[in-house]
């Protein structure tokens, strides 16, 4: 789609995606970047291995600094979108994590943490809310405690001149609540044992991470991405029944803030979600991500709801990013054009974001196929 020989703006190309038409180019972008590649692509040093700040000497600006960084490489990497702020690192001015021994550190939500250095990540592994009467008296965090609002505020200054959509992760309250809990099977049996309390509880958790996306919006952000994993490869963690009952319904809230404001809503969850995708497509949610592979298949999925919902994804991160060759990656590209790209409504990423042991020199070149092999009218009869 040229004119006069000058291709889209990068903004008008994604926006053209996620309305279901053909832009110039398959867009690009992913849900995050590890500091590691931050690193790499940019040369600011970071601390750690999270965009979590774990030093507790001063997280707010850490996490301002590391932040800004990340959307510099996705500025250097001709991504189409930013993924600009995220409600994991917007924290308040006062914050000072709760240090405890062998490295691993309580954040504000009451996750327990753990920079790892084989892995070059943070991890969670645990959560401070133990018994029923944790759960009563569990408070999130206030998401209009000071700085938050003005965190957002300088990350959206930097980009607000630049051509890039300036997206944020947000929650809708299942992937907090069971981490806070201190995992899946324990949220699961209080779903079954003490529903109300469930219910309560993980409402409580929905309101917060509703209130940290409104201050993300209020502050100029264009897009947000609802990064609850809902899945593993073999299915949905919840049954239908609860999805339905108690999750759906926080996801719903977010969705119906953002048409309000003109905002779209992504949503991402790793694992095989065809039992729900539809009940997430009718929702209201404007994309999906990343349709994992091995879980399922991405061309199965455009020819079902493409036509109701802009896909993106899912060049493989498990393996082809981490350890392929430049061919593997080239060829994982075309795959992903190939199954999804045709009639437009898709977007290029990751099979779920670009992690510290993905190759930087295999980011680069998953961008680079994708501008020579993704402009429309797309080729067709490739080899992969």
């Amino acid at each position: 789609m040229f004119i006069l020989g000058i291709s889209l703006l990068h903004k008008e190309r994604f926006f053209t995606a996620l309305e279901l038409r053909e832009p110039d180019y398959v867009p690009i972008t992913d849900l995050g970047l590890d500091p590691p590649i931050v690193e790499a692509i940019t040369g600011r040093k970071l601390g750690g291995f999270s965009l979590i700040e774990a030093s507790g000497k001063d997280p707010w600006s850490v996490s301002l600094h590391n932040r800004i960084a990340l959307s510099e490489a996705c500025l250097k990497l001709d991504f189409d979108a930013v993924p600009a702020v995220s409600d994991y690192t917007l924290c308040s001015r006062k914050y000072r994590p709760k240090l405890l021994g062998d490295g691993k550190f309580i954040d504000e939500w009451g996750r327990i943490l753990e920079p790892r250095a084989d892995t070059k990540t943070t991890w969670w592994v645990g959560g401070t809310v133990k018994t029923e009467e944790d759960m009563e008296n569990y408070v999130p965090p206030d998401p209009e405690e000071e700085g938050r609002a003005e965190m957002v505020e300088e990350i959206v200054k930097q980009l607000k001149d630049k051509d890039t959509v300036i997206m944020a992760q947000g929650h809708s309250g299942w992937h907090m609540a069971f981490q806070v809990r201190g995992g899946i099977e324990k949220l699961i049996l209080d779903m079954f044992l003490r529903p109300s309390l469930a219910r309560k509880f993980m409402n409580k958790v929905a309101e917060a991470c509703l209130g940290f996306i409104k201050v993300m919006m209020d502050c100029g952000v264009e897009v947000v991405f609802v990064t609850d994993d809902y899945a593993d490869s073999h299915g949905p963690l919840m049954t239908l029944k609860q999805f339905r009952e108690f999750e759906l319904p926080n996801l719903r809230r977010v969705i119906e803030l953002g048409k309000k404001r003109g905002i779209p809503i992504l949503k991402h969850t790793d694992g095989n979600i065809y039992p729900i995708l539809e009940d997430m497509i009718e929702a209201g949610i404007s994309g999906i991500h990343p349709i994992e592979p091995g879980a399922m298949d991405l061309r199965d999925v455009k020819e079902r709801y493409g036509d109701k919902v802009c896909i993106l994804g899912n060049v493989d991160c498990r393996y082809v990013l981490p350890f392929g060759s430049e061919e593997d990656v080239r060829r994982d590209v075309r795959r992903c054009i190939d199954a999804a790209g045709e009639g437009g409504g898709f977007i290029l990423a990751s099979s779920n974001s670009i992690h510290a042991n993905c190759k930087v020199e295999n980011v680069y070149t998953m961008v680079d196929e994708a501008r020579k092999y993704g402009r429309y009218p797309l080729r067709r009869g490739s080899k992969n």
